[in-house]
Formats: C-alpha cells, structure tokens, sequence
C-alpha cells in the first residue's frame, strides 16, 4: 500500500517538474501567435484601405473630355483621408494606430494608371511590455508596405 502511495506522489513531483520545464515555450508560443495574428490583421487591413483608396482615385481622377488623368490636390487628400480614415472627409480616429496622411502617396505612374502608395510602421506588442513596468520600449519597429495600382475608369 506505501509502495502505491509513493508512486502516486512521485508522478505529482514529475508532473510539477514536466510543466515548469514547458510553461515557458509555451508562454512564447502564445506570444508569437499572438504578435503574428496581430501584424496580419494590421496589414491585412493596411491593403484594404489601399485598396479602397486606389479604386476612389481611379473611379474620379479620369478627366473625360480629354482622357487623361488629372490627379489635383483635392482628390489626392480625398484619396489620402480614405485610405488613413476610412472616409474622405478625414474624420474620426486613423483605421490603424499613429498612421497619418503623410504616409500615403497617389500618382500616375503611367497616362492610364492610378497608384497609391502606403506605409506604416508597425510596432510589435512585445516591444511595449517593458514600458508596463517603469522601463523603456524595445525599439523592434518595422515598416510595412502597400501598392495598389488600378486602371482609370
């Protein structure tokens, strides 16, 4: 009967040890999911907004009576405030955290062609959990890109 007890106690300490040994793997296991899921989705929705604002400059930047493509300021900062706002008006919050109008750019790369340019840089979640705690971010910063061309309609 002490043998069966023993045994019963030996698994507890094993198992015990077993999972100090993997909680930390899978903490970072955890995180990394995390942190890729969070820059998918904040890319995933950084294209879409170029691509909304690309198909916005394409449907108004033909000129008809001429056949070409006249960007002016006014559809360019339309086009701008779409892609950061989600509306051309340029109000409410940014769709992303600290993006701004000055990060996108539209042209004509060609007499037929409407192409809008996007940056933002992306801050990973891991590099602000020092900042919790009294210290200073880590610096892991990167940028990322979006190009969208589309034909003038």
């Amino acid at each position: 009967m002490d043998a069966i007890r023993k045994s019963g106690k030996q698994q507890q300490g094993v198992a015990v040890l077993e999972f100090m040994l993997t909680a930390p793997l899978l903490i970072l296991v955890v995180f990394a999911v995390s942190e890729l899921g969070w820059a998918f989705h904040q890319y995933h929705t950084m294209t879409r907004a170029t691509q909304d604002g690309a198909r916005h400059a394409a449907s108004h930047a033909l000129n008809g009576s001429l056949g070409l493509i006249l960007l002016d300021g006014a559809l360019v900062q339309e086009t701008s405030n779409l892609v950061v706002y989600g509306n051309t008006v340029g109000a409410g919050e940014p769709l992303l955290p600290g993006w701004s109008t000055g990060d996108i750019s539209v042209s004509s790369p060609d007499a037929s062609h409407v192409e809008v340019r996007a940056i933002y840089d992306y801050v990973p979640i891991v590099g602000r959990i020092p900042a919790f705690y009294g210290g200073d971010p880590i610096e892991l910063a990167f940028e990322m890109k979006g190009t969208v061309q589309m034909r003038a309609l």
